[in-house]
């Protein structure tokens, strides 16, 4: 039994390993400067408080690395260097880490909701909830249907270079059930995405 659980953990390490191998934009770029996301694609009546999202991250490798266009890039690190507390009504839950050198911020996913590490509602507009999901690639780890349930896709279409992620693993795995588990520790371990700004090459 212990043999079997550790020769399915490898096989796990393996499939993120191998799902990292991506194909990554070429071209000049700032790699001293980053944004990292961090979110695990599930749905679980769990919450999961910013610290543990935190101690999460640090335990899994970046899975891909996206080139973002400068004015997407210096929007989105503005917003998490340069927080607006509110006071708010509704509170958003922490389901995704947004972390740059000098600042961190907490998503409600698929919802324009934020919050600090503290749990204190920040400003966020729906515009720039939407920008951090396209420019991340978030949606492309959900089914569309568990898109559909949230706030930022009803307002705004689903992009049209959406393609479910894990849908060639289902259809590869579809008849080993031990896989297709495996799939979802890989899920619930979480993804991060390092996003890094595009040299403009007109500078």
């Amino acid at each position: 039994m212990k043999r079997n659980v550790l020769l399915l953990f490898l096989w796990v390490l393996g499939l993120v390993a191998n799902i990292s191998c991506t194909s990554r934009p070429s071209g000049k770029t700032k790699f001293q400067d980053s944004i990292v996301v961090f979110f695990r694609p599930i749905y679980s009546s769990k919450i999961v408080s910013a610290k543990e999202l935190i101690m999460m991250s640090a335990k899994v490798p970046v899975l891909d690395t996206l080139f973002v266009d400068n004015r997407d890039y210096d929007s989105m690190k503005n917003f998490i260097e340069n927080r607006k507390k509110i006071r708010a009504k509704i509170k958003g839950v922490p389901e995704v880490y947004l972390k740059t050198k000098s600042g961190i911020v907490f998503l409600t996913q698929f919802n324009p909701l934020a919050v600090d590490i503290d749990g204190r509602p920040i400003a966020i507009t729906i515009e720039m909830a939407y920008r951090i999901n396209t420019c991340s690639k978030m949606y492309n780890y959900y089914t569309k249907e568990e898109i559909s349930w949230d706030t930022l896709f009803r307002k705004y279409c689903l992009p049209k270079d959406y393609h479910y992620y894990y849908d060639k693993y289902y259809q590869e795995f579809k008849n080993n059930g031990p896989k297709l588990d495996s799939i979802f520790i890989a899920k619930k371990r979480g993804i991060k995405l390092w996003l890094i700004e595009r040299e403009n090459n007109s500078k």
